[in-house]
């Protein structure tokens, strides 16, 4: 089936796949050729597509799935593939974030929830970081 994978930013995955495997608010789930009609959100969550030869593994920040007689498109609000995943950064960033989570000024709790978000996306990175070091 074919399948994309694209950020804002660039196509990181444009080919033929046997399966896809992501994770929606509802649960992981998996695609394979000849799936029924789907659409999902997706969270900050790992997008893996397996193809013949090889396993392509994605840090998503989020986004949304879609399943159509044409194949799988996933757009996604931020992804970086395993291999482009820097653990220092993440973890310098997730500090920088974290140690600021006690400031209550107004400015600061207003960013809460996308605090939150950016901190769950450096999760699922460094746990992807880690796995591919």
């Amino acid at each position: 089936m074919h399948c994309q994978l694209q950020s804002p930013e660039r196509m990181l995955f444009d080919g033929e796949a046997k399966i896809v495997v992501a994770r929606s608010p509802e649960g992981e789930f998996a695609i394979m050729d000849r799936h029924a009609p789907l659409l999902a959100a997706l969270g900050p969550s790992l997008l893996r597509m397996k193809t013949d030869n090889e396993e392509y593994v994605f840090a998503l920040s989020g986004g949304v799935l879609q399943v159509t007689p044409d194949g799988v498109t996933v757009l996604a609000d931020e992804a970086i593939p395993a291999t482009e995943i820097d653990i220092a950064a993440v973890n310098a960033r997730r500090e920088e974030l974290t140690s600021t989570k006690g400031d209550t000024s107004e400015s600061q709790q207003e960013d809460t929830s996308q605090n939150e978000q950016e901190i769950a996306f450096l999760d699922v990175q460094k746990m992807l970081g880690e796995k591919h070091e």
